[in-house]
């Protein structure tokens, strides 16, 4: 993916978030007022007022909204890139109900702009196989993988 196409897509993201994130709070808005003004679940249990909030705290974590408080881009150099086993959980073996932990491998990366050093912890993908140390990234908000920086395209 270049980093244009990551670009075009973080901004599909985040308009999805927005949207999704918006109709999430119209529906908790609508339910709580339906809940207070035709029944009396409130007056049973002070206990049932945490339904709109677990309910808000749900929604904020399924449209990744607290995305947009993070920085849009950040773009650097890798100066240290680490790869080392991890457990996965479980694997079907075999048989149908043999299961065992699986390994996998995950890749700590730390990149440098020269103002900051970014950290992040993936599992290792065949983008991970193309990054060693010195290739330029860049991460986008909502787009789960680093973007690789051909400076060939980027002069021109």
């Amino acid at each position: 993916m270049t980093l244009n196409e990551a670009r075009t897509l973080q901004k599909q993201r985040e308009k999805k978030a927005i949207i999704g994130f918006l109709c999430s709070i119209l529906f908790i808005a609508a339910g709580t007022f339906c809940l207070l003004h035709f029944t009396n679940v409130f007056e049973i249990s002070s206990g049932f007022y945490l339904i709109p909030i677990v309910l808000f705290a749900l929604a904020i974590k399924n449209t990744k909204i607290y995305l947009l408080f993070t920085a849009r881009e950040f773009s650097g150099k890798v100066v240290r890139l680490d790869l080392y086993p991890v457990k996965t959980g479980k694997v079907k073996g075999e048989h149908t109900y043999e299961t065992r932990q699986g390994e996998a491998l995950e890749a700590a990366i730390y990149i440098d702009n020269g103002k900051r050093t970014k950290l992040i912890e993936m599992l290792a993908t065949p983008i991970t196989y193309q990054i060693s140390v010195g290739s330029s990234l860049a991460l986008l908000r909502f787009i789960d993988e680093p973007i690789i920086i051909d400076n060939s395209l980027k002069s021109k």
